[in-house]
């Protein structure tokens, strides 16, 4: 029999052990694979393409700054250039160019040239950048050059009866440009001479300086041309940061000159450097393709993907002529992989960690299978047998530890049950309090009027009763004084009331808060000096706020009589005011009594509450003030403090606002 019962047992724990396995495979697959999939995909997605933007902002602030370090450069070239024309020795040749111009030799013409040249030559040593430098006639004949630092041999014979360093110019296009030039000022053109400064006559990477030389008196007598060789640009390429391993080029774009327009200057990748002559076939469109080159020169910001290689090309344009109609784009071309190959790897070996955790889940769900199926279904049949309010079957946990707290859960919860039917008692006890809480202010209401029209009458009597007595009957007037005494004490009592239960709206006005709580001290001296307490007063400087007088009076009084009678003898009370960073006015109540009992902090604000004696106190003083300071859009915020009591904190706004917050939680104190 025990046989036969064994195998009535094992078919269905091994269909669930079969089914379990099955479900713990299929969901630990579900919570592994497939969200790390998709974790995988979104996040380095996401992460690829911020990083991707994050480096094309700062590619492009690099090139930003780089055409804003050029520009630098060239700016003072041209006021080198400028200050070289109206140097001394320039200007002692001014004389020889206004022979010139009327085609005569001058008398010193040799002397001038050479000590001219000399200058010249000592200052292409001093300035590197400047190349070839030329001094022309008002037709445009080349006088002098210094080319290498050197001063080139004047051997070509012209029309003028003096010598040439270049052969005799024929030009009229250029000429015509060059007489243009503007006066006092550098301005920029393409010399034809040129090119013989480079091998072969390539093309120069940049336009010649030109400056007129002038007279006063005679005007234009002839032209000073520099020509930069660039070395401190290409320098400063060279230099420049390569974020994610770019490769700078610079090309130039010229729209009136074709020979010219997409002349590449500088190309990192192909070795050409600034200072070189330009091969005429070096151009943006044979680099970048036709589509990327178009968009440089249409765009002066930007950047394009290259369709002929795996590249983003950057560009930033220029214009480093005044005034010329020339730019120049700077572009720093970058490599995808520079930016997807750390991305790859990732992705790489996250996929590799979801595999192994995709295998090692399914042996761990093997191993669990077999674990955790006997205990469930022992468990199976005890949530059943409560459902159906039969005895449960007592064994004790075991099996996994999940599944043990699954059974210690379920043996909490079923012991837990009664003690849920006690707190939903409760709370249904508490939800009637609150209902009667609220009825209290209605009734306080109607209790308050109909008892302030009695105690009225009794205090008159009282006064005429009084005025009747015989003067020497002081037991008499004892006793009268007494009953108006308990009635002026049931008046005060009912005018809380009256106050807790009506809701007065604040008539708002300016208060300096200063001469206001000094006002508000002389009411409470005398109680004070009765508990043989100091009060000391630090409030800021000029403060003012917006609110009703009257009603935050009764505010600080009720603070402050709180504390009062929370202090004992010798203690100090510190009042102080201030106007916080945040806009709101602070206003602290601070006292050194014994505190508050903390099981009944949620209960200061509630009406009628007190913990002082019988006869001393309505229990109405804070939620009276509680609900003037709300009504003024502020709160109240009772909390202990480092001196041994409490410190109440009213806070306000500084002006009239629309709503009001309600305070925090309260602190310990000696309150009503």
């Amino acid at each position: 029999m025990a046989r036969k019962g064994y195998r009535a047992l094992r078919p269905p724990e091994t269909v669930i052990i079969v089914r379990l396995r099955t479900n713990i495979s299929l969901w630990v697959s579900l919570a592994t694979v497939l969200p790390l999939t998709v974790l995988v995909l979104v996040v380095t997605a996401y992460s690829e393409g911020q990083y991707s933007r994050d480096r094309d902002r700062e590619i492009g602030a690099s090139l930003n700054t780089l055409v804003a370090e050029l520009d630098r450069r060239l700016h003072f070239e041209r006021e080198v250039i400028s200050a070289l024309a109206h140097s001394a020795p320039m200007q002692g040749f001014q004389s020889v160019l206004e022979q010139a111009r009327d085609g005569r030799k001058h008398p010193q013409f040799n002397l001038r040239a050479a000590q001219l040249g000399i200058f010249l030559e000592e200052f292409t040593a001093l300035i590197p950048d400047v190349g070839t430098i030329r001094v022309l006639d008002v037709r445009g004949n080349t006088l002098l050059m210094i080319r290498d630092r050197q001063v080139m041999p004047t051997h070509y014979q012209g029309m003028d009866p003096y010598p040439y360093a270049e052969e005799e110019l024929d030009d009229p296009v250029f000429l015509q440009r060059l007489q243009a030039s503007p006066r006092g000022e550098v301005s920029y053109q393409l010399l034809p001479q040129s090119r013989s400064d480079y091998v072969f006559g390539a093309i120069p990477p940049m336009y010649d300086a030109v400056v007129p030389i002038e007279q006063e008196q005679s005007g234009v007598v002839g032209y000073l041309l520099a020509n930069s060789t660039g070395l401190q640009i290409e320098r400063m390429l060279e230099l420049a940061p390569r974020l994610s391993e770019g490769r700078l080029t610079v090309a130039e774009l010229n729209p009136d000159q074709p020979d010219r327009d997409g002349l590449v200057l500088f190309d990192e990748a192909s070795g050409l450097l600034f200072t070189h002559g330009k091969r005429p076939d070096l151009r943006l469109e044979t680099l970048f393709g036709e589509r990327a080159a178009g968009a440089m020169a249409t765009r002066p910001f930007g950047t394009t993907d290259l369709a002929a290689r795996p590249s983003r090309a950057y560009h930033a344009e220029y214009a480093p002529y005044p005034n010329q109609l020339v730019s120049w784009v700077v572009i720093s071309e970058v490599r995808h992989d520079a930016v997807t190959a750390p991305f790859k790897r990732i992705r790489q070996g996250i996929l590799l960690l979801a595999g192994l955790a995709l295998l090692f889940s399914l042996l761990l769900a093997q191993v669990s299978a077999r674990r955790i199926a006997r205990p469930i279904s022992r468990l199976a049949h005890n949530l059943k047998a409560y459902a159906r309010g039969e005895p449960l079957e007592q064994t004790e946990p075991h099996g996994t530890r999940e599944i043990r707290q699954l059974q210690d859960s379920f043996n909490y919860m079923a012991e837990t049950l009664e003690r849920a039917r006690k707190d939903r008692d409760e709370a249904q006890h508490m939800l009637v309090q609150s209902a009667k809480l609220a009825s209290i202010g209605e009734l306080a209401a109607g209790i308050g009027h109909e008892l302030n029209n009695p105690l009225n009458n009794i205090l008159s009597l009282g006064k005429l009763i009084r005025r009747e007595l015989p003067g020497d009957d002081t037991r008499l007037h004892e006793d009268v004084q007494s009953l108006m005494d308990e009635a002026q004490r049931a008046t005060r009592i009912v005018n809380g009331i009256l106050n807790f239960a009506r809701q007065v709206p604040p008539r708002y006005e300016a208060i300096q808060v200063g001469p206001w709580a000094e006002e508000t001290l002389i009411l409470v001296n005398q109680a004070a000096r009765e508990q043989e307490v100091s009060i000391r007063l630090e409030v800021e400087d000029g403060l003012v706020m917006e609110g009703d007088i009257h009603q935050m009076r009764q505010v600080l009084i009720n603070l402050l009589l709180n504390a009062i009678q929370a202090s004992r003898p010798g203690d100090e009370i510190l009042i102080m005011a201030r106007h916080e960073v945040d806009g709101d006015i602070y206003l602290c109540v601070c006292d050194q009594g014994t505190g508050v009992d903390p099981e009944i902090l949620d209960k200061l604000f509630d009406p009628f509450f007190t913990t002082k004696p019988v006869g001393k106190g309505s229990g109405l003083g804070l939620s009276v003030s509680l609900g003037i300071v709300e009504r003024h859009g502020g709160h109240i915020d009772i909390r202990p403090n480092e001196r041994g009591g409490v410190t109440a904190t009213v806070r306000l706004p500084a002006h009239r606002r629309t709503g009001g917050g309600s305070g925090d939680p309260p602190g310990p104190g000696h309150l009503e």
